[in-house]
Formats: structure tokens, C-alpha cells, sequence
């Protein structure tokens, strides 16, 4: 799959014809792998996706978050598993955000796009008034049905909406995969090594959806290795507490030094909210039972 940089600036007429899957595809859930799988067994051209370099709410107060459950790494990586042969990634302008849907017709077109897969609730433009019914009219249209379990459609909010509540299992049944953050590990107050619990901060590589505060099974992948660990989101307020949240990470007998690299956590499931010991003997009694729920 090959990835290609759209500016809108300096956007030229495409003349090869191309499939679209359209969506915001945050998260690559369950009802996006459906679109994906459909398309790449329908296409009657080379498939591409459509993909923003960034959320819409970063341009419309719509009260929105701006948070994603991937970022453009995560999305390429997540939809390079179904056989597409083109990742567009469309710069956005708020400028761009207020075309009429015909104009952003016009911009498809422009791009090479024959035919499109979208979902049925799919909409596009100023105020969002395109919809599939207007596609159809310039295009071939596949409307792919929303994905529901028990009885709700898989939503990208939805998804937001259980991690935030702590329910990572959940979340990752909707995902088809475990929820996931990547981040380079940095410097911090090194308290944990101390008391004798050395601890990873990780500094993210985007704007993450944060889980509920409280500590989680997870697993981190290091250089290509996967270690089973605890994960600590908040704001640590036993010891030094800090206003920003941030992810600890306790890897079990590992003693290497991480700084600057590179690290990928997945939060399989949680353990307990975080909480103010009355001291810090307190929490690492705490942390050394939560160990034994790890493996």
C-alpha cells in the first residue's frame, strides 16, 4: 500500500481511475474492517482510502473531541492488513472543511475516483449535507450497512466512551484488536526507582483517548519484543503529583535503560482506579499485588 501526501495547494489532476473507501476511520474498528474487507474484494479498480492528516474538530468548534483512538501510523498500519493499493492523506484546511458537497465532488473527481464505498451514514461537506444519495449521482456507489452489536452501531464514540469508563475488554471486542498508544519513553521523576519499582514514562505520539485513570494489564513492545506490564494512567497523586496525565509503565525483572526509544502499549484489561495511598510504602504494597494479577 502505498502512501501519498495530498496539499491542496499543490494538488494536480489524477487521470488513473480509482476506488475510494471513505469514512474517518478512527479507530479501524469492526464497522471500518467491514468496509475495508468489502472493498477489496469488490473494487473494479485500484483501491485506495481516504484518510485526514488530522480531526475535524482541530478546525470546528463542534464540541467534538480532539483526541484519536489512532494516529496516521496506527491507521496505515491497521488498514495495510486488506488489500488496498493506495493511503491518501488529505492536509486539511478549515478552508477545505467548508466546501459545499459538490465542491468536494469535484475534488474526487479530480482525484480519479470511478467508485466509491462508503457507509450509510456517511456524510461530507459544509455542514455536513452530502450523503450517499448525492454520491450516487456522480459515482458508483456501494453503501456498506453499519455494523451493530447488541443493537448499538459501532461507533468510534462508542469506543471512546468505554475506554474512558475503563472497560478496555469491550473496547477491544469492538476494535478486533487491543486498544493501542505509541509513545518514546522519557526522563521523570524516577520515584519508582527509589522504592524500588523502576517505572517507563512515556511521552505520546499524538493526541491519544487517555483510558479512565487506574492501573492496566497491558503489554508494551520494545525493538520488537513484547513484555506482559502494568500501566499506570493519571496523574500519580501519591508521589509528586503532576497536573498533566501521563503513562507509567512497570515492566516485571526488566532492567534495561529506555530513554528516547521508541515504545507501543496495549492495554488489555483493567485492574483498579488509581487512588492516594497514605504513603508510598502503601502504593508499592498496592503495585506488588497488582503484579499478581498480570501473570
Amino acid at each position: 500500500m502505498k502512501s501519498i501526501d495530498i496539499y491542496l495547494d499543490d494538488f494536480k489532476k489524477k487521470d488513473e481511475p480509482i476506488s475510494m473507501c471513505l469514512g474517518y476511520f478512527d479507530g479501524v474498528h469492526l464497522g471500518h474492517q467491514h468496509l475495508l474487507d468489502i472493498a477489496s474484494k469488490r473494487a473494479k479498480h485500484k483501491l485506495g482510502v481516504l484518510i485526514f492528516d488530522k480531526p475535524i474538530a482541530t478546525f470546528i468548534d463542534n464540541n467534538k473531541s480532539k483526541e484519536v483512538l489512532t494516529s496516521l501510523t496506527d491507521k496505515f498500519r491497521l488498514i495495510s492488513r486488506f488489500d488496498l493499493s493506495y493511503f491518501f492523506i488529505l492536509h486539511l484546511t478549515k478552508e477545505f472543511l467548508n466546501r459545499s458537497p459538490l465542491e468536494f465532488i469535484l475534488f474526487l473527481k479530480d482525484l480519479g475516483v470511478k467508485e466509491i464505498f462508503a457507509g450509510s451514514d456517511y456524510r461530507f461537506g459544509k455542514n455536513r449535507m452530502g450523503d450517499v444519495t448525492l454520491l450516487k449521482q456522480y459515482f458508483d456507489v456501494h453503501v456498506i450497512d453499519l455494523v451493530f452489536e447488541n443493537n448499538e452501531k459501532i461507533s468510534s464514540s462508542k469506543i471512546i466512551s468505554l475506554l474512558k469508563d475503563g472497560n478496555v475488554k469491550y473496547a477491544n471486542e469492538l476494535l478486533n484488536h487491543n486498544y493501542t498508544v505509541n509513545g518514546i519513553v522519557i526522563k521523570g521523576y524516577q520515584n519508582g526507582t527509589k522504592f524500588g519499582i523502576k517505572t517507563a514514562n512515556i511521552r505520546l505520539d499524538d493526541n491519544y483517548v487517555l483510558p479512565r485513570f487506574g492501573v492496566y494489564k497491558t503489554i508494551i513492545y520494545i525493538d520488537g519484543r513484547s513484555f506482559l506490564c502494568l500501566s499506570n494512567v493519571g496523574v500519580h497523586p501519591t508521589i509528586d503529583k503532576i497536573e498533566k496525565p501521563i503513562i507509567e509503565v512497570h515492566i516485571p525483572h526488566f532492567d534495561e535503560v529506555l530513554y528516547n526509544k521508541v515504545v507501543y502499549i496495549e492495554f488489555l484489561d483493567f485492574i483498579r482506579d488509581e487512588k492516594v495511598f497514605s504513603s508510598p510504602e502503601e502504593l508499592i504494597k498496592q503495585i506488588k499485588s497488582d503484579l499478581t494479577l498480570i501473570a
